[in-house]
């Protein structure tokens, strides 16, 4: 990922007042996470299982923060029984996730295209499909409003079209 798109989810998340982010590094999303982990802006937590990220960040908005799950693809499909709880609680979540299995994929993850949109419809968890670099920000921005006025999660599924 070049570091110029990386800046733009990062700062997407501060401009929304995302101030709390939850995750499980991948490679996909590598250089996020270091500038997040580098912002006194933000307060980081990682999680061993992409399982437990709804859970702290769920905590998290309950104690005043705002938060993004940083995730994975095959990390959401993990996280499907924690997120459905979300739903019971009416806490808004942001997610972000690198979207594997669509165009511009550098390695070939048909299998996540496959599940992923059609598991968020399943979920009814709204979403937004970046791909391009300048939709980044403002697509971030807008779904974090979305989250917080719907009270549920909402996720920006960004392409490799938009990341590589």
């Amino acid at each position: 990922m070049e570091i110029e798109k990386a800046r733009a989810v990062v700062d997407g998340l501060k401009e929304a007042g995302v101030n709390f982010a939850v995750g499980l590094p991948d490679s996909q999303f590598y250089e996020v996470y270091e500038l997040i982990t580098q912002d006194p802006f933000f307060k980081y937590v990682g999680v061993g299982n992409e399982g437990e990220g709804p859970a702290v960040a769920m905590g998290a908005w309950f104690g005043g923060k705002k938060p993004v799950l940083l995730i994975a693809t095959s990390g959401l499909l993990v996280a499907t029984f924690s997120l459905a709880r979300l739903h019971l609680k009416e806490v808004p979540l942001l997610m972000v996730i690198p979207y594997r299995g669509d165009l511009g994929d550098p390695r070939w993850m048909g299998i996540y295209k496959k599940v992923t949109e059609p598991m968020l419809k399943t979920m009814d968890i709204p979403y937004e499909v970046v791909r391009q670099p300048a939709e980044i920000k403002k697509t971030i921005v807008g779904c974090q409003e979305c989250t917080e006025t719907w009270l549920k999660p909402v996720a920006v599924l960004i392409t490799g079209e938009a990341l590589w």
